[in-house]
């Protein structure tokens, strides 16, 4: 049931943006991100304070490389080895203050926040005005 509710509050919210500037959009993510994440894992203040400036912090060098390989049009597997790289470097970082059990949760919240966003925009996409079905945005 809350999976639900969670999953009609971010369409919602995802509604009201979806004319925004780009800037004002990436925020407005940013802040469902946090809110799907601190709602998720229920972390304590003590937890808090230690987790979000780590993940501030990862979640920066996950988007540098994101942007390198878009700009490069890089392989696949190479981004998947360098996040996994990522993810690797910053885990002893998360440990300092959430359990090793709260960090892989971490991982799979943050992965069905992307897989949300994924297919909200997809649909999204799919709805504009104009265009066929089956076609590109540019087709």
């Amino acid at each position: 049931m809350n999976k639900y509710l969670l999953l009609l509050l971010t369409s919602f919210l995802l509604i009201n943006f979806t004319y925004a500037q780009p800037n004002q959009r990436d925020e407005k993510i940013e802040a469902l991100r946090v809110a799907f994440i601190s709602r998720q894992l229920q972390l304590s203040s003590e937890e808090a304070k230690g987790f979000w400036p780590v993940h501030d912090a990862y979640q920066k060098d996950i988007q540098k490389l994101m942007i390198e390989h878009r700009n490069k049009k890089g392989d696949e597997i190479e981004l998947e080895e360098k996040l996994l790289e990522v993810r690797k470097r910053y885990k002893p970082e998360f440990l300092k203050s959430i359990s090793e059990e709260k960090f892989n949760k971490f991982l799979r919240v943050e992965r069905d926040f992307r897989d949300i966003i994924r297919k909200e925009l997809e649909k999204r996409r799919g709805n504009m005005p104009g265009r066929r079905q089956g076609m590109p945005p540019n087709g």
